[in-house]
């Protein structure tokens, strides 16, 4: 019957058949352990696909089967659904507030300031770049404007110019042969001042003038004047007969007025054979002497000057006028000063400019380039031992030992002002040991001084000594003393 009925039941409307199931009993083979847990699970699952509803109509079997081993898109459908997500952020995701519109004002501000300074910090840097390149570009033209003025190229610049009267006088030759050998270009062309020489300065077109160095290109101020021994004579006896010598009173046709004709030029005024020019009149005079006929027609103002007339007129030319006189025998001598006077005139840019700048003097003979380290005893350091070395009775090792003890003059003043009495400052240097002369010399040291080390040394009989009282009071003197007439060796 029950079977039957079950029958029945099956072949019924699915949906009995589902109410029924849930109405089945428990069976023995179930433990009540597993019944709850069926039943929830029963509960909790989603109801049957419509398409698996069909096979339930196929009878207990097929029910069974398909109970049994389940399809893999049943078994999915029949998952539980989770529930959904919660909205809430991570607490690692930060959420952007939006910003208001005076924020975003101030946000432009500060970026375009920003855009602004790294701009003016970009353009600074430009302009730094280029000055720099300026300045380099700068001391490169101011090095190669001043290698054109060293003393081995500034003659090449120079121009002697002769006044055509010059070429009158057949000696004239040895002055232009003098000018040729020494390198110099010269010109011949008329002056306004007949018998005269000036110079001219030409620098090459990229000349380039170095800063803090005054240089004049064209003509020099300075300017030689050939003048006759006569002329020159003359003037002298007028400047003797002169009531009071001033340089306010002019004598026509004196050389003595050249300065004020022209104030902007050096002038030097140079006498040929002044000497054989004097020895002749002097014979003439005493010709005359012999001839009466010459004596009634003598004027007693025959223009005759004393040496000592002539050395009073060259004092006053050099003290009121500024005008030096050159006596010399012959053109050749001419022709050197001539060269000699090119020579400085276009070496005088470059002294002035390298007197100007810091520790501008060399002690070394022959080379103008300053000193470097190369030793402890060269440059100042040497300077200082051999002016100590000047007194008398001074040797080599004893300047050597005030040197080693004081290397410079500015820390011996030191060391006298830290001396609190005249006695103290007399005696500072006294008690200084001069070590006795190895015989060798040592690294630096001035090799022109152990021929007197030696003999000085000797002396002391190999030991050491002091310097002594006296030497430190002549030291202290020097280096003290305002009167530059006052004797320090009591001994002389």
């Amino acid at each position: 019957m029950e079977s039957e009925q079950d029958k029945v039941s099956i072949s019924g409307s699915p949906r009995k058949l589902i109410k029924r199931a849930k109405t089945w009993e428990i069976s023995d083979s179930e433990t009540e352990e597993e019944s709850p847990s069926a039943e929830k699970d029963e509960a909790k699952a989603a109801p049957v696909p419509r398409r698996h509803q069909t096979s339930l109509h196929q009878g207990p079997d097929a029910y069974q089967s398909s109970k049994a081993e389940p399809s893999a898109e049943v078994l999915t459908s029949m998952l539980p659904v989770p529930p959904p997500g919660s909205t809430t952020p991570s607490p690692n995701k930060r959420t952007r507030r939006r910003k208001n519109p005076e924020e975003l004002e101030a946000d432009r501000i500060r970026a375009e300031e920003r855009r602004k300074e790294k701009e003016a910090k970009k353009q600074e840097n430009e302009r730094r770049r280029n000055q720099e390149k300026e300045e380099m570009k700068k001391r490169k033209e101011s090095a190669m404007a001043l290698k054109l003025l060293r003393p081995d190229q500034c003659g090449k610049y120079m121009t002697v110019q002769l006044d055509a009267g010059l070429l009158q006088d057949a000696g004239c030759e040895d002055l232009l042969e003098s000018l040729r050998l020494s390198g110099y270009n010269h010109s011949i062309q008329p002056h306004l001042v007949p018998y005269s020489v000036t110079w001219k300065r030409e620098m090459p077109g990229d000349w380039t003038c170095v800063e803090g160095l005054e240089l004049c290109e064209g003509e020099e101020d300075v300017m030689l004047i050939l003048v006759e021994p006569k002329d020159f004579l003359t003037s002298v006896h007028c400047h003797v007969q002169a009531p009071v010598p001033s340089s306010n009173i002019e004598t026509p046709g004196s050389v003595f007025g050249f300065s004020k004709k022209y104030p902007d030029k050096k002038i030097t005024l140079v006498i040929l054979g002044l000497r054989d020019f004097r020895r002749c009149q002097r014979l003439s005079r005493k010709m005359e002497r012999h001839s009466l006929e010459a004596k009634a027609r003598r004027d007693p103002e025959d223009g005759w000057v004393t040496w000592r007339q002539i050395d009073e007129a060259l004092v006053f030319l050099q003290l009121y006028y500024n005008t030096e006189v050159l006596n010399l025998d012959t053109w050749k001598q001419l022709g050197h000063h001539v060269c000699a006077v090119t020579k400085s005139v276009a070496q005088r840019p470059f002294r002035l400019h390298w007197e100007a700048q810091s520790h501008s003097f060399c002690t070394s003979v022959g080379s103008w380039r300053g000193w470097g380290p190369r030793g402890s005893l060269t440059g100042l350091p040497l300077v200082w031992r051999r002016q100590i070395q000047q007194l008398n009775r001074v040797s080599p090792a004893m300047a050597a030992a005030i040197t080693e003890a004081y290397p410079s003059p500015q820390l011996l003043m030191q060391a006298y002002a830290a001396c609190n009495t005249e006695k103290e400052r007399l005696s500072l240097l006294s008690d200084l040991r001069v070590p006795r002369n190895t015989g060798a010399t040592e690294e630096g040291d001035d090799p022109d001084d152990y021929v007197g080390s030696k003999q000085g040394d000797d002396q002391a009989g190999g030991r050491a000594r002091r310097i002594g009282p006296d030497l430190s009071r002549r030291i202290y003197m020097l280096m003290t003393a305002p009167n530059p007439e006052l004797v320090m060796d009591l001994n002389s």
